[in-house]
């Protein structure tokens, strides 16, 4: 669930799919903030008996997203397999959407895999992105723009994606759409609410991602087009997406340091009820060349411990981020490298705790240290009430 797909190895761009969990590059932001939806009342919690039926208000859920092989980064069937039982809910990143309203498959839709997750006791979303997967790879502003201001294509493709939930057996819809621009703030939350509602009348479940950011700018170029209070008040679920910190058009930097997590969230429980955010997780690593400082290699835990070992350096721990890092030089070119593994997840599950929030989410699976699982057995999933 990121802001861009790239095609990376050796260092180099390729054809080779890189999705990374949603990001948060930086724009531009305006001396003075305008006043924003921020200045009202919460929304108060909405526990309707599709959200209740689902996951249940008193639950500390574990979601994991679902991916296809990205290059030379596994998929994520195998971490799905092998977890099945500690999973409450699995977001397939297979589809996408045209102009037309039209739902089409942008991934390997293997109905057999997302049965097997029903099996195990997960529910399981189609999750739908508006991401180019050739030409000027990224998420498609212009798409947005031409779906979500048109209410007559929202109505189509609200149809189409209930319907794919009834034809393929889905619990639900995770929506993933970013880069939306700023202008089309209204028309996105009208969106979501539009979509809330006709997946309501057939039992099923709305999950919305959302970029991180702990102060509301409408004219923001990534985040200003997303209402909290709004999107909080419509859609079951709401994935906080804490992470990109620093990343994909970017300088080096951590891709959640604990500090800006814990100012996220803050910001984010004032306008959405607690019961329905579930804080992102980032299990992927970030590895910045001196020869190209904005477009870091996407690479999974093990990768990034075979490249630490590789070149013989230590992994230290950044004392204000709180998270893991190393730095190496490979033919001429210095590296820094930025990751999360499980001792810094902890911090930011204990964040969720504190919180009171309805869970987390992984992105993605397959790419996690494997230690990440000991923490959440311990404190979420279907088993674990919240207190």
């Amino acid at each position: 669930m990121k802001r861009f797909l790239t095609f990376m190895m050796s260092g180099a761009l390729m054809l080779g799919l890189t999705l990374t969990g949603c990001s948060n590059a930086p724009s531009p932001v305006p001396q003075t903030p305008q006043k924003t939806s921020q200045d009202t009342k919460p929304p108060e919690a909405e526990a309707g008996a599709t959200r209740d039926s689902v996951i249940g208000p008193d639950k500390r859920v574990v979601l994991g997203f679902y991916t296809d092989a990205e290059g030379p980064t596994p998929g994520s069937k195998e971490s799905m397999i092998k977890n099945a039982k500690l999973l409450d809910e699995v977001a397939f990143f297979w589809y996408s959407f045209e102009a037309t309203g039209k739902v089409i498959p942008s991934g390997k839709v293997d109905l057999k895999i997302k049965e097997l997750a029903q099996k195990n006791g997960s529910k399981a979303y189609a999750l739908i992105q508006n991401m180019n997967l050739t030409g000027a790879v990224g998420f498609n502003a212009d798409l947005a723009h031409r779906v979500l201001s048109n209410p007559a294509t929202r109505e189509k493709l609200v149809t189409n994606l209930v319907n794919l939930t009834m034809k393929d057996g889905w619990d639900g819809i995770a929506l993933d759409v970013e880069k939306t621009p700023p202008a089309d703030r209204n028309n996105f939350s009208a969106f979501v609410a539009e979509l809330k509602k006709a997946l309501k009348v057939k039992d099923k479940v709305l999950n919305v991602s959302i970029p991180a950011k702990f102060v509301d700018y409408p004219s923001d170029l990534w985040s200003g087009a997303y209402d909290y209070s709004a999107i909080g008040k419509s859609a079951d679920q709401v994935i906080l997406m804490t992470y990109d910190e620093h990343g994909l058009g970017t300088t080096q930097g951590p891709i959640a340091s604990q500090g800006w997590v814990n100012r996220v969230i803050n910001f984010a429980v004032g306008k959405i009820p607690k019961e329905k955010i579930v804080m992102g997780l980032p299990v992927y690593s970030y590895d910045w060349g001196s020869n190209k400082p904005l477009m870091p290699d996407y690479i999974s835990h093990a990768e990034t411990l075979e490249r630490a070992k590789k070149h013989g350096v230590e992994i230290l721990t950044d004392p204000s981020a709180g998270v893991p890092q190393f730095m190496y030089t490979a033919n001429g070119v210095r590296h820094e490298v930025f990751f999360e593994n499980a001792a810094s997840l902890k911090i930011k599950m204990d964040y969720a705790l504190q919180h009171k929030l309805h869970g987390v989410g992984i992105w993605r699976l397959g790419m996690e240290d494997p230690a990440i699982w000991n923490s959440l057995m311990k404190d979420f999933g279907t088993n674990k009430a919240t207190k």
